[in-house]
């Protein structure tokens, strides 16, 4: 019988530096990590139900505007499917946890819904909260480089989503290399992992 597993909520905007963060915690963490997030979930739906399919309102959907200074903005809306994923996705992690697993979840909030939900849904597990973020510009310079136009406008549409308050770590991926982030996390994990 194994005791619940501990979390790691990676929580930041497109860009911000979070997967590479958890790639770099599953080196050197001493325990098996899995790591999980939207991506990994987002992935398993038909294409009808994502993006630009015919029936992504129901499922995720892109939703264009600009800011009033006219630069684009891209925030991800979804539908009842969508948000049955997002549902199973926090259910699944918190299953996950119940039989002894240890996980990271890679977590870009889509909306000021996502964190509370996630902060209800793991209440009475072994959670450790970091927030990795960056300024907007080195967001927007880092989005450049991974994606083509039709996708830029992420980072600007979702950076301020998230509250920044009530988080056990804050990262700014602009001063800190992956390796860094990771060991900081690692750090601050450490006496909860002993203490188990």
């Amino acid at each position: 019988m194994h005791g619940p597993g501990q979390a790691i909520l990676l929580v930041g905007t497109s860009g911000a530096g979070k997967s590479a963060t958890a790639a770099e915690l599953q080196k050197i963490l001493p325990e098996p990590f899995l790591v999980l997030g939207l991506d990994t979930f987002f992935g398993t739906l038909p294409f009808r139900w994502t993006s630009e399919g015919e029936r992504s309102a129901e499922g995720f959907s892109y939703v264009r505007t600009t800011d009033p200074g006219g630069r684009a903005r891209l925030r991800i809306g979804y539908g009842p499917v969508g948000a049955r994923l997002l549902a199973g996705m926090r259910q699944a992690v918190v299953a996950l946890l119940r039989e002894g697993n240890n996980v990271i979840v890679d977590e870009m909030p889509v909306d000021a819904s996502v964190v509370p939900a996630w902060r209800a849904a793991l209440a009475g597990q072994r959670v450790l909260w970091v927030l990795v973020r960056a300024p907007l510009a080195v967001l927007e310079a880092r989005e450049a480089e991974r994606f083509p136009e039709r996708f830029r406008g992420l980072s600007r549409g979702h950076y301020d989503v998230c509250a920044q308050e009530g988080f056990d770590l804050v990262l700014d991926s602009s001063e800190l290399e992956p390796e860094e982030r990771a060991r900081r996390v690692a750090a601050a994990l450490a006496p909860r992992l002993r203490a188990c």
